[in-house]
């Protein structure tokens, strides 16, 4: 038995340019990073359209249960071969060969994920998912990260959080916190952060949900003496920008706005670091859960939900769930976001907005930062560290 032990010596990241995911990976990498002095590389996969991806799609199957071979086969397919050149010259630089144990392929999301396992073959090193990619699902890999609501078997190469990693640290979120802060000097000592999101196919946010819900809390500021710095999101309309900006010119509270289409940086670490109290809507559970991370505890705003065919479905299977008669990991929609609200909820990370009120007429108030970590990256580096050997 061969009791060498090895360590992580390189981390290659692989993405498609999708913020989101990148957001988790780099999160998750990040850690491993520090925690083990691990050189990080990053390399764009190919993103295929058209018959290209279809034929890629169409094969990835064979991937799971392949070889060294299969993974050139479907390299080749799918228009990898100039990542292979690029992986191969990093690997060739620093003397890493194949079979080599000190290397992490690391990606986030679907279409990264093939690649990931694909490469891991080739060199024979070690391959992290972030989530639970339906073209592949998370057996070939030997380790993967998949959130709760995600519903993951639970397998001894599974670590299931409670929300997805992100790449929120204490270092970004007081350095931007300072920027803002310096840009858009504060007046009061209270300051509370906003972050709106907007239409997608489960939620809305009209103009008149903004007029009631934002024009009540920049009053309640108003009246408190609270300063308000506003995010938007790229899904919030322009009828809703509008009365929003309306809103913001007649309020004394209102000390700026952060349009997403309009801003060349992330400001959500600002708000994290600046605020108070951060609201947020529900149709953001990626936010909801990088504001727990920064030691927040986010007062959920309700959204206003679309009806229709899909509204009476969602209901109808959460119902079937609710009754034990089929499984709760065919949520969708709306059912499965309060699920995931419902247990953070339970373990005090957020509270909705309505409760959060009663607190306050009731003067029992808490405050909203969080005693507890909650760094689900940085458990997920350390799970990965663990069983590394």
């Amino acid at each position: 038995m061969n009791d060498e032990t090895f360590r992580i010596r390189l981390i290659l990241l692989l993405h498609d340019g999708a913020v989101k995911n990148m957001k988790q990976s780099r999160g998750l990498v990040s850690w491993l990073a520090e925690l083990t002095g691990a050189e990080v590389l990053e390399a764009k996969v190919p993103v295929l359209t058209g018959a290209a991806r279809n034929r890629a799609n169409n094969a990835v199957s064979k991937l799971p249960e392949g070889n060294r071979r299969d993974a050139r086969d479907w390299l080749a397919l799918a228009d990898g071969d100039l990542l292979v050149r690029q992986v191969g010259q990093w690997f060739a630089e620093r003397n890493i060969h194949e079979g080599t144990r000190e290397v992490l392929v690391v990606s986030s999301g679907e279409t990264p994920a093939p690649y990931n396992l694909a490469l891991g073959y080739m060199w024979r090193c070690s391959c992290a998912t972030v989530s639970a990619p339906s073209n592949i699902g998370t057996e070939p890999f030997d380790f993967a990260i998949v959130p709760e609501y995600e519903f993951p078997k639970r397998k001894p190469n599974v670590l299931v959080t409670m929300g997805a990693p992100n790449s929120i640290n204490e270092e970004s979120v007081k350095r931007e916190a300072k920027r803002v802060l310096s840009e858009f000097p504060p007046r009061s000592d209270k300051r509370w952060g906003i972050i709106i999101g907007g239409d997608d196919a489960y939620f809305s946010i009209s103009k008149d949900w903004i007029k009631k819900n934002i024009g009540h809390i920049l009053r309640i500021a108003e009246s408190e003496g609270s300063d308000v710095y506003i995010a938007t999101s790229a899904n919030t309309s322009p009828d809703a920008l509008k009365m929003l900006e309306a809103l913001i010119n007649s309020s004394e509270a209102a000390r700026t706005c952060f349009i997403a289409s309009e801003c060349l940086y992330d400001p959500l670490p600002a708000l994290f670091g600046l605020s108070d109290e951060v609201f947020c809507t529900e149709d953001l559970t990626d936010s909801v859960t990088e504001a727990i991370t920064a030691g927040k505890r986010p007062i959920i705003l309700r959204s206003e939900h679309r009806k229709g065919i899909h509204g009476t479905l969602q209901n109808i299977t959460a119902a079937l769930v609710e009754h034990g008669a089929v499984s709760k990991n065919i949520l969708w929609g709306i059912p499965k976001n309060d699920m995931v609200y419902d247990h953070f909820a339970r373990h005090g990370y957020v509270i909705d907005f309505r409760e959060w009120l009663y607190e306050r007429l009731e003067g029992s108030a808490e405050s909203d930062k969080n005693d507890v970590e909650f760094n689900e990256s940085k458990r997920a580096a350390q799970w990965i560290i663990d069983n590394w050997n």
